[in-house]
């Protein structure tokens, strides 16, 4: 049975390499490409989770989930005005930051 299982697996695999080959190495250069960009944001990420920068991490998640939304569901013309929408999202977060880093800041009134 387990070597039945196997040989059905060889020829799935030679089949797959056969008829799908460009679409096989594009498939094994995203994850390779996701696993290097794990390794070399994974130290980044624990430094700013280190530093309690919660905003920044959300922000991170919030635009890249955006921007896989967007590709998926709607035919972009020109990136750049997805990325001027980044840039507005990005100037909002950092007001509303900046505000909320002063009122902490300043001394208590009696």
């Amino acid at each position: 049975m387990a070597e039945e299982l196997w040989k059905e697996m060889i020829r799935l695999s030679d089949l797959l390499f056969l008829t799908m080959q460009t679409e096989i190495f594009f498939i094994l250069y995203i994850v390779s490409g996701l696993i290097i960009m794990y390794y070399l944001f994974h130290p980044l990420v624990k430094f700013v989770m280190a530093l309690e920068w919660n905003t920044l991490i959300t922000y991170m998640f919030a635009v890249l989930i955006m921007i896989l939304i967007i590709s998926a569901f709607m035919d972009v013309p020109d990136w750049r005005y997805v990325l001027y929408g980044v840039l507005i999202f990005s100037i909002i977060i950092s007001i509303k930051r900046s505000f909320s880093i002063i009122r902490k800041d300043q001394p208590y009134s009696s």
